[in-house]
């Protein structure tokens, strides 16, 4: 069941992303995909907003690669980020050494890196690039129940286990944007 909706999630991802208007002659060739990425992007980041943000982080019961068990109860009381990823993901990959930066310099937020993958394919992945967030696994149901359909994305939990923000996307950008809200939350 699992590989079928991978399968199937890679299928749908693959169709999405060849979906451009080839009649719009207005834009060069390079810029179809861009446009038609960046409204879809703004659509989806709004439409998550409206269903995530200022309401308490979705209900989630989920063990980490080391086999401690995490909900959202547990995450009160300390400013949390859960970065949703997959192992297959490249601009993922691409973000740890900004993950472990974050976890480094923020002692008083916690990270928790949450995939659909399996403990065995997060730890061959992280083998040769290991990562300091805390890694939940077969986290298919909240990534779902949530409605995020693309990664890496951050959401950005109060001490209250509210979320207050979501950010999509790695670069630094996105990470200075990440320390400046999570300094805010600190402060609450």
């Amino acid at each position: 069941m699992r590989k079928l909706f991978l399968l199937l999630s890679v299928l749908y991802c693959t169709v999405a992303l060849c979906n451009v208007r080839v009649e719009d002659r207005s834009l060069p060739i390079k810029d179809w995909f861009k446009s038609e990425s960046s409204s879809r992007q703004k659509s989806e980041d709004k439409e998550l907003e409206l269903r995530l943000c200022d309401k308490p982080c979705p209900a989630f019961a989920l063990s980490d690669v080391t086999g401690k068990l995490w909900t959202d109860q547990s995450i009160k009381g300390k400013v949390t980020v859960l970065i949703i990823w997959h192992v297959y993901c490249e601009a993922c990959i691409k973000e740890i050494p900004r993950v472990n930066e974050l976890v480094n310099h923020h002692p008083e937020t916690r990270f928790l890196a949450m995939t659909f993958n399996t403990d065995q394919q997060v730890k061959k992945a992280l083998a040769s690039k290991p990562c300091l967030a805390t890694h939940l696994t077969n986290a298919l149901g909240f990534i779902s129940s949530a409605g995020i359909v693309a990664t890496p994305t951050k959401l950005v939990i109060d001490k209250k286990g509210v979320v207050r923000y979501i950010i999509r996307g790695g670069d630094e950008k996105q990470q200075k944007l990440l320390v400046k809200k999570m300094k805010e939350l600190a402060k609450e």
